[in-house]
């Protein structure tokens, strides 16, 4: 027969893994019930590294510091409920600075937000994953190459979608997206060689 104390020890244990359980169960539920919608958009793109390179504002080496739905997730509506605008706010923490406009004022290992093509809507309790052009969000806690152009409001977006975005530390297979042909592959490494990056 067990003493007290110790049925306490037993049902508190027993407790806490219920409560484990049940908040990893929402979790997966959660993001699995998250429809995704991709939608095409026109966009400027960069076919050698040296014109990536050029039309970049910022070239930085840093890494998501939150899962992706845990990001700030922008959506604008136009007056009838139309969507105008999606995007996601996603930071990073920035291990090393390539290049960066005269007036850019952050050092190495300090946080910043950048903006990814991709965001979540909620809508009569639906979500939805929105995604510009088969974009593949950061994964929290890779490192990669960034390429940023900086916009009218004074934020980086990545641009060359996901030709744009370059995971360095081999944590994110999905780093170029569904490009997985020969010249994006090339690409990559044509970009990893330019930095001398791994």
């Amino acid at each position: 027969m067990l003493n007290t104390p110790m049925k306490r020890v037993i049902t508190l244990i027993t407790v806490v893994i219920i409560s484990f359980t049940l908040v990893w169960i929402m979790k997966i539920t959660q993001t699995a019930a998250i429809v995704e919608v991709h939608v095409d958009a026109n966009e400027i793109i960069f076919e050698t590294p040296e014109k990536l390179e050029a039309a970049a504002d910022l070239i930085i080496i840093a890494s998501p510091t939150k899962e992706f739905m845990d990001r700030e997730h922008q959506v604008t509506f136009f007056d009838d409920g139309t969507i105008q605008d999606y995007y996601t706010l996603t930071e990073v923490l920035v291990e090393k600075i390539i290049k960066s406009p005269d007036d850019f004022s952050l050092a190495d290992n300090q946080l910043m937000s950048i903006i990814e093509p991709v965001g979540i809507v909620e809508r009569q309790a639906e979500k939805k994953k929105l995604i510009t052009n088969h974009y593949k969000e950061l994964q929290e806690d890779s490192a990669y190459i960034l390429f940023l152009k900086q916009n009218m409001f004074g934020q980086y977006a990545i641009i060359n979608n996901n030709l744009g975005k370059f995971n360095i530390d081999q944590t994110d297979s999905s780093d170029i997206g569904e490009e997985k042909l020969t010249e994006a592959k090339q690409f990559k490494e044509d970009v990893l060689k330019k930095y001398m990056l791994p």
